[in-house]
């Protein structure tokens, strides 16, 4: 196809040319430079965020275990305020009060060279044998932070030794069970969103706590890719920073590892990232900036192929200036369509990490506690991930396919929230199985509900979907969160492109009564 340009008034064809020429190449390296720097400013802020929270994690890890040293105050100010006759019976009710610690297994003292006293009266004789052993040994030690073997399983053994002004000496031990050390924070942080997980170890590797139980007690330099050089640190680096595979996620991870804040131990933490995490924002921001690339160089073309060609057609009949304006019709509705193909697949990518780690968690607390729901757990989430993998090529799925996943979604949600969730599913017609509705509609509806709602055992959050003959009502009852995480709005400029795509304009939400309620319409399509 030739190009004729009459711009003799305005300036010449070939400088005309150039001009363009040049717009395309300014405006192309702008995008390009501009998405490198998006890049760049990423990956360094997926690191401060990595760095930020292995400090968190460090400094919740070290006050946890701090909190098991602070007894020493307390035998410390007995022993400042007794006289000698009341020692023995206040650092007695001191060492009952302890021993109602679940994590605390034995505890006991001494005074001076009298005999030991245990803090429960039904300690059995190989448990005071153990101690009387341990006490014979360690006269002269002042403190002592160490793990001891009890059959399969292993306590920590604090131990320490005070003096009082007038010469009184106390010994004072008690042992920590590790297995209960384990649940206790597996509970303190189970309303954690953090996907990264810590364990801790001492100078000779032997493991004290980890999110998997059987690896307690264990050398961690034999079951993890950690090796003793990993816990030697510089004087302006505190911590060391490794990308290895992970022995519990078994997935290459980002490993932290510095030395645990904990009195009179030689104790080192290591958190680890997953990688996939921490590398996904990167991955997303530089697919987009190639769309961006890609779009704007394109729109250029576009611009300057529509500029030359109005020109040539500029005196043309009205009949070839209606055909034109009808494809650029088609044109528009192409790029409409391709607008939500993208808005979908920024949905399916912020769906996956979140939902499939929430998963995750949900079913490794399962799988102790209840293997048959474990099963079809796990199922489901199968299901549910072949569902989200495999989008229909026009971005609306048969009404009973949609159903049947959000039923899949929906026990996988009730299963992590139990009675603080509830969800009833009415159908009052039947011709709208005939029919059709956005891909992932329902999952967006739910996934809004439980976001930008609280629910407790006291107040649950109720949802009901009722199923009508040519549109479905979502609505629950409002108990919206105090604070509430910044929406992007994606899943609702989905449905609004499809349902705009189809031309279906009863599209809505809206809060009443108490009640939000979503009307999602069903779309008729005629073979």
């Amino acid at each position: 196809m030739k190009f004729k340009f009459r711009l003799k008034k305005i300036t010449s064809r070939r400088a005309f040319l150039i001009y363009v020429a040049f717009t395309i190449f300014l405006t192309v390296s702008s995008v390009y430079i501009l998405s490198n720097l998006i890049t760049d400013l990423t990956e360094k802020g997926n690191k401060e965020a990595s760095q930020r929270n292995f400090i968190k994690k460090h400094e919740f890890m070290s006050q946890e275990f701090s909190k098991l040293l602070e007894h020493e105050n307390r035998i410390k100010h007995a022993l400042k305020i007794s006289t000698k006759e009341n020692l023995a019976s206040n650092i007695k009710i001191l060492s009952s009060v302890q021993s109602i610690n679940q994590l605390v297994t034995n505890n006991w003292f001494q005074i001076n060279n009298e005999p030991v006293q245990f803090g429960n009266d039904s300690t059995s004789e190989a448990v005071k044998k153990d101690v009387q052993n341990f006490l014979l040994h360690n006269k002269t030690s002042n403190h002592i932070n160490i793990l001891v073997p009890k059959g399969k399983e292993s306590v920590w053994r604090i131990y320490f030794k005070l003096v009082s002004k007038n010469y009184t000496t106390v010994r004072y031990g008690y042992d920590i069970n590790l297995k209960k050390l384990h649940d206790y924070f597996s509970t303190a942080q189970k309303t954690a969103s953090d996907s990264n997980y810590a364990f801790v170890f001492d100078d000779t590797g032997k493991c004290i706590y980890h999110p998997e139980s059987d690896f307690i007690g264990q050398n961690i330099y034999a079951i993890s890719s950690i090796q003793p050089s990993d816990t030697v640190f510089s004087k302006t680096q505190k911590y060391t920073q490794t990308v290895t595979m992970s022995e519990f996620l078994q997935l290459d991870v980002i490993r932290f590892t510095k030395k645990l804040d904990v009195k009179g131990t030689k104790w080192y933490i290591c958190v680890n990232f997953p990688k996939n995490v921490t590398d996904e924002n990167v991955a997303l921001i530089k697919k987009y900036s190639t769309w961006i690339y890609s779009i704007t160089t394109v729109m250029l073309l576009l611009i300057f192929y529509l500029f030359s060609y109005a020109n040539r057609r500029a005196y043309k009949e009205k009949g070839i200036a209606i055909k034109e304006k009808n494809r650029l019709l088609v044109e528009n509705e192409k790029i409409i369509k391709q607008k939500a193909l993208i808005q979908l697949q920024q949905l399916k990518e912020q769906i996956n990490p979140h939902f499939l780690f929430n998963s995750l968690n949900s079913l490794y607390m399962l799988i102790d506690s209840d293997m048959k729901t474990a099963q079809k757990f796990t199922l489901n989430l199968s299901r549910i991930y072949r569902y989200l993998i495999d989008p229909p090529e026009k971005n609306i799925v048969p009404l009973k396919h949609e159903l049947l996943f959000i039923e899949k979604y929906i026990f996988l949600q009730q299963t992590r929230f139990k009675d603080e969730l509830f969800f009833s599913i009415k159908i009052e017609s039947e011709e709208a199985f005939d029919k059709f509705i956005p891909y992932l509609a329902f999952q967006i509806a739910v996934e809004n509900v439980i976001k930008h709602n609280k629910a407790t055992y006291e107040t649950p959050l109720t949802t009901q979907i009722v199923i009508e003959k040519d549109r479905v009502i979502i609505s629950n009852n409002l108990q919206k969160k105090l604070r509430i995480e910044p929406s992007t709005k994606f899943g609702l400029n989905y449905l609004n492109g499809i349902y705009n795509f189809y031309s279906k304009t009863t599209f809505e939400t809206s809060e009443k009564d108490g009640k939000f309620v979503c009307i999602l319409p069903l779309i008729s399509i005629h073979s």
